[in-house]
């Protein structure tokens, strides 16, 4: 992956931490996750689980963009994975960090599991500027290590950390194209698309990040391995 790009000037609004968030990439060490700040939040730790209040309100329904969800693994494959997260959800770091790699390793690179990404992004306005530029990255062949790029950037929630101007940065570290990228990114060129998911989540009824469905099962936070290898097997004996 990319090296570190020059220091660009970021939002003056910021503290000079949140102006200024280093690029991490796979091949240097993770961050630790930290648990979310906000007032009038759950956190059901036994099931690593973010639990949250979604509005109703479907007022832009009818402008909702629609666009294919980022995906990763075979189209045949027989079991597909449905995941619902955010970039600053702690829990769904742990997921991309921890979890995936060995669900990538053992069922995706096997053409047995396909997984399907959904935005979940309820944590605010930074949770919905890095929906749209991970997608943006997308445009570009990248999506998921942009994916892979925000959780190993996770710095607490709204802190400046997914500025617009980090954002870019993020995108020059991966080589993105500039220009296209950066456009994408200021004109939140897929908010209809964040909007469409967020309506999904609600008739689903989900209320936590992450959230995975496999079929008619559920799975809620960033469960061991072994409970997504258990919901795997599940799905293919109901297959026959």
């Amino acid at each position: 992956m990319s090296s570190k790009p020059k220091r660009q000037p970021t939002d003056k609004s910021r503290t000079r931490r949140a102006r200024r968030a280093p690029v991490k990439t796979r091949n240097q060490g993770i961050r630790p996750w930290i648990l979310p700040g906000l007032a009038g939040l759950a956190v059901i730790a036994i099931a690593l689980v973010g639990v949250i209040a979604i509005s109703s309100d479907d007022s832009n329904a009818a402008n909702a963009a629609r666009v294919p969800s980022p995906a990763i693994g075979e189209r045949s494959a027989q079991v597909v994975i449905h995941e619902y997260a955010d970039y600053q959800c702690p829990f769904c770091g742990v997921f991309a960090r921890s979890i995936k790699p060995e669900l990538q390793e053992r069922f995706i690179d096997s053409g047995i599991v396909r997984i399907v990404w959904h935005d979940f992004a309820w944590y605010g306005d930074e949770s919905r500027r890095a929906a749209n530029a991970a997608r943006c990255a997308g445009d570009q062949g990248q999506f998921w290590e942009y994916h892979d790029v925000l959780f190993d950037n996770q710095r607490g929630t709204n802190s400046g950390t997914f500025s617009r101007d980090n954002l870019k940065r993020f995108g020059e570290a991966l080589g993105l194209e500039p220009e296209a990228f950066g456009t994408c990114v200021d004109n939140d060129t897929y908010a209809g698309a964040i909007d469409a998911d967020m309506r999904a989540v609600r008739r689903l009824g989900l209320n936590g990040t992450p959230s995975f469905t496999i079929g008619d099962q559920r799975i809620v936070g960033a469960q061991p391995v072994e409970v997504f290898e258990q919901a795997i097997a599940a799905e293919l004996r109901q297959q026959g």
